[in-house]
């Protein structure tokens, strides 16, 4: 079967508004709306404007009860949440950092990211080492270059300089190819609150993270979004916890995994009071969208 070819003229940022309000959007002006898509692209504010709208009709019609003003909230209440996580999730990555930085190098030695034999695959191992390279070859850091200035860089430089200049995604790949009879690898599972056993959860969380935490760094839609990574619940609940987890991929459950790891690596940052003051932009309806039950703030792990 032959695919079309996409063939839609560009439209100009006049054309898009009175698309929009030809279609039934109400409660905004053409010019306001002029004004908005020449910051937000249209197809941004799609993923905002979708949920208002009837999409098994070819013009997308708006529905009856949509309003500017609801798409206009939920634009902002989901930029504010990203703010957020993005935040929260500057602790997590460096906190993981310097544990996998200090315990694989006290026990395997400073270069021990160079050692195939700690690894379970070869492969991902030899992957990995290439991105460690690639990043710290394009690093423009200070200590780069002092070590480059210093040292003979033959000699590959030590886990603690190395990983401070790859990415989270290299980090929690790393992590999850140690083997897992590592003591060390016990050992940066143990400060996050996580046994031997129970470390695959830990890596989960991790990969999960990485994911949300890209999709925050595009600015893309987290706003009832369904997450393709979905991480592992815990069998060993954490001494703070919820009662469930309605969905599995929602932004919920990643919440609550961002706030069992501040408690850890942030305990003086106060997400909680964050997030319930970003959640009140929220309309009580829209909450199950996004993985959150009725008596979310009652639980444990958010009390």
């Amino acid at each position: 079967m032959s695919l079309r070819i996409y063939s839609k003229p560009p439209q100009t940022l006049d054309q898009q508004a009175q698309l929009l309000i030809s279609r039934g959007l109400k409660d905004v002006s053409k010019d306001e709306l002029v004004e908005v898509l020449s910051r937000i692209s249209y197809y941004r504010l799609r993923g905002y404007t979708y949920p208002y709208q009837d999409n098994t009709s070819s013009n997308s019609e708006f529905l009856p009860t949509a309003s500017w003003s609801s798409i206009k909230n939920d634009y902002l209440f989901d930029s504010a949440l990203r703010n957020l996580i993005v935040e929260a999730l500057g602790f997590i990555e460096i906190a993981v950092r310097c544990q996998m930085e200090f315990q694989l190098s006290i026990a395997h030695g400073p270069r021990w990211y160079e050692d195939v034999s700690l690894c379970h695959n070869q492969k991902i191992f030899n992957d990995n080492l290439v991105e460690l390279r690639k990043h710290w070859s394009r690093s423009r850091e200070v200590f780069k270059t002092h070590y480059e200035s210093e040292y003979d860089t033959s000699i590959a430089p030590p886990a603690w300089m190395i990983f401070e200049t790859t990415t989270f995604g290299t980090l929690s790949k790393t992590f999850s190819n140690l083997k897992s009879n590592l003591n060390a690898k016990t050992e940066v599972a143990k400060y996050f609150g996580f046994n031997k056993a129970s470390t695959k959860v830990l890596v989960s969380w991790f990969q999960h993270l990485n994911l949300v935490r890209n999709i925050c760094a595009h600015y893309s839609r987290l706003f009832t979004r369904s997450f393709i990574v979905r991480p592992m619940i815990p069998t060993n609940k954490p001494a703070k916890w919820v009662d469930s987890i309605p969905s599995q991929d929602r932004i919920y459950f990643s919440i609550c995994i961002i706030t069992t790891l501040l408690d850890v690596c942030a305990p003086n940052y106060d997400f909680r009071g964050k997030l319930k003051q970003v959640m009140k932009m929220v309309r009580p309806e829209q909450r199950p969208s996004l993985g959150f039950p009725e008596n979310w703030e009652e639980q444990d792990l958010f009390a």
